[in-house]
């Protein structure tokens, strides 16, 4: 693993609205509510290869708790990404969020 692990507490310190998220949860998980300016890619599609990333990007990469976004990160740092994986995730995420119902 080359992929750093940051901490949710610290991540939640950093300027949130200028940063690259990938939310790898489920679209209908990510729909139900995400970090305003994070991007999904359902785990699903990474798997599968369907992803087009910038590799000059910094990525920080959440879920939510920590088993998608391991996967993902895994994925994305053998592609050559430079991403940071978010632990524990969304579960825990007490920043601001768009919020279309409550299931999730």
């Amino acid at each position: 693993m080359a992929f750093n692990i940051l901490d949710l507490a610290e991540f939640e310190k950093l300027d949130i609205p200028n940063l690259s998220i990938l939310d790898v949860r489920p679209r209908e998980q990510y729909e139900s509510f995400h970090i305003p300016n994070a991007v999904n890619l359902p785990i699903d599609d990474v798997e599968d290869g369907k992803f087009d990333l910038d590799s000059d990007t910094h990525y920080y990469v959440i879920c939510r708790t920590t088993n998608k976004a391991y996967r993902a990160s895994n994925i994305f740092d053998e592609a050559g990404l430079d991403i940071e994986m978010v632990a524990p995730g969304m579960i825990d995420y007490q920043g601001e969020i768009v919020r279309h119902n409550g299931d999730y």
